[in-house]
């Protein structure tokens, strides 16, 4: 007899969101988790311990523009990295607080321990003890996150060569950093670390930073770097590290060049965490990475079995997983959901702030169909004038023949916020019309949007009747 309705496995964002809507449904749910404490990486090591880094960064440099408004500025201030350090300690507790709050209000059994399966309806579980519990459920969702990708031969030590989770829980603000990928969390790091006082230094082995990302937000970013100070080194890998007698870390580059740096912070993806899981048991196969495949539906070639989150290797964000262990747990419990990635917002917290939805520039045109642009520059709204923030741009894209918003890409003040607009707006199938026509509260950073669209119905109105066809 089966002692629950759904067994999660893995107590991170996704975990707890499938357990929560699981509850809210009405199972019985049993919650499995690896470590004693629950909130996985977005909660200990990534999402909310990055982004105390990233405000007091932030903060930082608006100091610089207190002399525009009479206020006295102290050259040179630096932060206090060990306040830093316990501000993102009273986080994570503030919020392990509030997750175990709400384990406890919906009843949700948890249970620390390493879970693989027995069968497609089995679980065995090694408890910290050394001991083993076998669980049965009708239904299982997979929800057990990813781990850094070290380069071959040069693994992590937690001390010269770090993941981007170490990076985190430093003891003090390295004098010379190298970042070895310039992805998403490449990029953040290399302008929370350049503002927080470090010689910070960038190779990606691709021709340009922010790869996938739309061609002129990586373009943005880059002429940033440059002007902060940062280097960017593309067509560069790392091949070799050595320690020197100070303690500094020698890094050998391709192409010979060499960098000694204090620390060197290795971002070049994330891998699944599914070894332990013995998924074969279950009769579900695992990709080149450990990842797992579904449908949109979140499940699993195995019916009964579900996943989200960082297992699927998709996009390794919380702000996806949650959703996706949501849909998993709806369609688990008996609904029909599918899961629509196509009005799923990015952010990017690297200053300034990129935010995007939808298709690329690149992607948009690769589908052959015409594409209409607009854009709209951040020296062109009277808020980011007054912000003294004027450095971006708004830039959306609409279907030639429908123009109905298909892309949309932010990078300036407040850009992960306000993306979100966009997104319903490409989720309601909005027309250049409408988003012209909206009104915005003035001035602000959104009014952007709609001198964009502006830009681009001029655009439309300058076709020939063929093309608006």
């Amino acid at each position: 007899m089966n002692e629950h309705d759904l067994i999660v496995i893995g107590g991170g964002e996704a975990g707890i969101s499938a357990s929560l809507r699981g509850t809210q449904l009405g199972a019985k749910v049993c919650m499995l988790n690896r470590e004693p404490e629950l909130g996985g990486g977005c909660v200990q090591t990534g999402t909310l311990p990055s982004k105390i880094l990233s405000n007091a960064a932030h903060f930082l440099e608006d100091l610089k523009k207190g002399k525009r408004y009479g206020v006295p500025v102290v050259e040179g201030a630096r932060a206090d990295f060990g306040k830093i350090l316990d501000s993102r300690h009273k986080t994570t507790l503030c919020e392990l607080g509030v997750l175990a709050t709400l384990i406890r209000k919906n009843s949700i059994e948890t249970l620390t321990g390493t879970a693989s399966f027995k069968g497609p309806r089995t679980l065995e579980v090694r408890l910290p003890d050394g001991t083993v519990r076998e669980l049965a459920a009708p239904r299982t969702i997979i929800a057990t996150g990813s781990r850094p990708i070290a380069l071959p031969g040069i693994p992590f030590d937690r001390r010269s060569i770090l993941s981007p989770d170490d990076l985190t829980a430093l003891d003090a603000v390295p004098g010379r950093l190298l970042i070895v990928g310039a992805g998403v969390i490449g990029c953040e790091m290399a302008f929370i670390f350049r503002s927080l006082g470090s010689e910070v230094v960038v190779v990606e082995k691709a021709e340009r930073a922010l790869l996938g990302q739309d061609h002129d937000v990586a373009a943005l970013i880059t002429r940033e770097f440059k002007k902060r100070g940062i280097r960017l080194l593309v067509r560069t890998g790392l091949e070799r590290v050595e320690t020197t007698d100070e303690g500094s870390v020698r890094a050998l580059l391709t192409g010979g060049e060499e960098f000694e740096s204090d620390r060197i912070m290795v971002s070049v993806g994330r891998r699944p965490n599914t070894e332990a899981l013995n998924l074969a048991a279950a009769g579900i196969p695992a990709g080149p990475r450990g990842e797992i495949q579904v449908s949109e539906c979140m499940q699993t070639s195995v019916p009964g079995i579900y996943a989200a989150g960082d297992v699927l290797a998709r996009f390794m964000l919380s702000s996806m997983a949650v959703v996706e262990a949501r849909i998993a747990a709806e369609n688990a419990m008996g609904q029909d959901v599918k899961m629509d990635y196509t009005c799923a917002p990015w952010g990017i917290y690297t200053d300034p702030e990129v935010g995007s939805v939808g298709l690329t520039e690149e992607w948009a045109r690769t589908g052959g169909g015409e594409i209409v642009i607009g854009q709209c520059g951040y020296n062109d709204l009277v808020r980011s004038c007054l912000d003294a923030n004027v450095t971006g741009f708004f830039k959306l894209i609409f279907d030639g023949g429908t123009r109905r918003l298909v892309g949309a890409h932010v990078a300036g003040q407040d850009a992960s916020e306000i993306i979100h607009f966009a997104a319903l707006a490409v989720k309601l199938g909005a027309r250049v019309e409408d988003i012209r026509d909206m009104v915005y509260n003035h001035p602000t950073v959104s009014e952007g949007f709609g001198k964009a669209a502006a830009d681009a119905l001029k655009k439309f109105e300058q076709r020939t009747p063929a093309e608006n066809k």
